[in-house]
């Protein structure tokens, strides 16, 4: 009989949880399209970062309003369009947003947010790459947190090996030194099989992108960055 009385309560805490749980899920969206959104204007900004700079419109300049730097609902709010200059703008913006939102939403789920320096560090490292072809090698230090956290299930050999193999390689064929840098990262914090299944899964999207644009593209740190978090949350969900 007291078992009765209790159920009740049980359930509306069981209910409470369960709304506390969704509501984090929505404020680690949130924060997740945020981070893509900062770590954009960074890589866009680097090295002429200022603390005071304004969001503001990259056809005419204009200082955004609040409601327009809104992650995701802000572009479709002004209808993907300058409401100055009017403009389209890309949907890439806020479709990175969702992936991110989404990415990070993932990794709390599975409780596994170690890696998550790491993707940081190849989102800016991917906008820089876009943006302008190049990037910061500074910006490897934001990885720290992931090998402090996961330093007894580093590849040192098999990150050594990629990085000699690929310099090797550059001798004969034209490489980026920073592709290298980050493929030689990627099989250090991951190891020899997931490299090589990122490695095969980006040359696959610069060969479609290839096929569509008929325009071959040399910056290949963007492809590395989705075939990575592709073949991460796939390897992860098997196991």
């Amino acid at each position: 009989m007291q078992l009765l009385k209790s159920y009740p309560q049980f359930l509306v805490i069981s209910i409470e949880v369960i709304k506390l749980r969704y509501f984090l899920y929505l404020l680690f969206f949130i924060l997740g399209a945020c981070i893509i959104s900062f770590l954009k204007v960074i890589a866009y900004d680097y090295p002429q970062i200022s603390l005071t700079r304004r969001s503001h419109c990259d056809y005419c300049g204009r200082i955004l309003r609040w409601f327009e730097i809104i992650p995701i609902i802000g572009y479709f709010i002004v209808h993907g369009r300058c409401s100055t200059c009017k403009n389209q703008l890309s949907f890439l913006y806020p479709f990175w947003e969702f992936i991110g939102g989404t990415f990070l939403v993932t990794l709390l789920y599975w409780q596994d947010l170690n890696y998550l320096p790491f993707f940081m560090m190849l989102i800016i490292l991917s906008f820089s790459d876009y943006y302008y072809g190049y990037i910061y090698p500074i910006f490897y230090l934001i990885a720290l947190p992931t090998i402090f956290l996961n330093h007894s299930s580093l590849h040192l050999l098999v990150g050594i090996s990629i990085y000699l193999l690929l310099r090797l390689l550059n001798y004969f064929y034209l490489l980026g030194l920073g592709d290298i840098e980050v493929l030689a990262i990627i099989g250090f914090l991951l190891g020899l099989s997931i490299f090589l299944k990122v490695l095969l899964l980006a040359c696959l999207f610069c060969i479609g992108i290839f096929l569509i644009n008929k325009k071959r593209s040399f910056r290949f740190i963007p492809y590395i960055t989705i075939a990575t978090g592709i073949i991460y949350l796939i390897s992860h969900f098997i196991v």
